[in-house]
């Protein structure tokens, strides 16, 4: 890891720079971590499809983002996953819990997903996003969206009336991150209301509505529709 590699370090080619004792425990830290990452990801690559999909989930109904989930990324590389498998976890619950095995499914094998009724897609979808507590699965309304919310759009009108619910839900739609992700979620202070006004003002698989950046002309949109 290139940061452990030159914590500390006035200049990364300076040989003779001396850590401090607090530097040096920083670096083993960094360096204890990266290990144990890697040892983590090598031992989910040992798991059968079936050990997976139990962790899938799990990580699932704890609300783990799919690019956060050791599950999810390893299974999505795999061609030997059986779809009916996938299905049967999302009918299972038909709720936010199973976001993480039907979002797999949409990756792995479009035809199997296009047999899930809409009404069960939109069904955890909605109930995912309803529960987030922080969107980063959903990516940001003007700037990008993550698979949930392209998988949300296809939906179309069968996630209307649960959306439409959403629009009196004022609280906070935080994302984690740095840089322009971070200034981007400071700047609108997006809420879930906001979240499923983008949802229901944008055609179905076409995203092409924009949010006003002020909250009042927002709420302005909201409370036309909402009527």
């Amino acid at each position: 890891m290139v940061l452990a590699a030159c914590f500390g370090a006035t200049g990364c080619g300076s040989a003779k720079h001396e850590m401090t004792p607090q530097q040096t425990e920083q670096r083993a830290q960094l360096a204890d971590e990266d290990s144990k990452v890697a040892q983590t990801a090598q031992a989910y690559k040992a798991m059968d499809n079936a050990g997976l999909l139990k962790k899938l989930g799990e990580q699932s109904a704890h609300k783990r983002e799919p690019f956060n989930s050791l599950a999810y990324r390893e299974l999505v590389t795999r061609k030997d996953v059986d779809p009916k498998q996938l299905v049967a976890m999302v009918n299972e619950s038909k709720n936010g819990d199973a976001l993480l095995p039907l979002l797999l499914l949409r990756q792995l094998d479009q035809k199997t997903y296009a047999q899930v009724p809409v009404e069960v897609k939109a069904s955890v979808l909605t109930d995912a996003l309803e529960k987030s507590k922080t969107f980063n699965t959903w990516g940001l309304p003007n700037f990008y969206l993550e698979d949930a919310s392209k998988a949300l759009l296809e939906c179309g009108k069968a996630a209307y009336p649960a959306l439409r619910r959403m629009l009196s839900d004022t609280r906070p739609a935080p994302v984690w991150g740095g840089g322009k992700l971070r200034a981007a979620s400071q700047q609108y202070g997006y809420r879930l209301c906001d979240y499923a006004l983008f949802f229901l003002k944008s055609e179905p698989g076409q995203p092409s509505f924009v949010e006003p950046a002020a909250a009042a002309d927002r709420d302005a949109l909201i409370k036309a529709i909402a009527k």
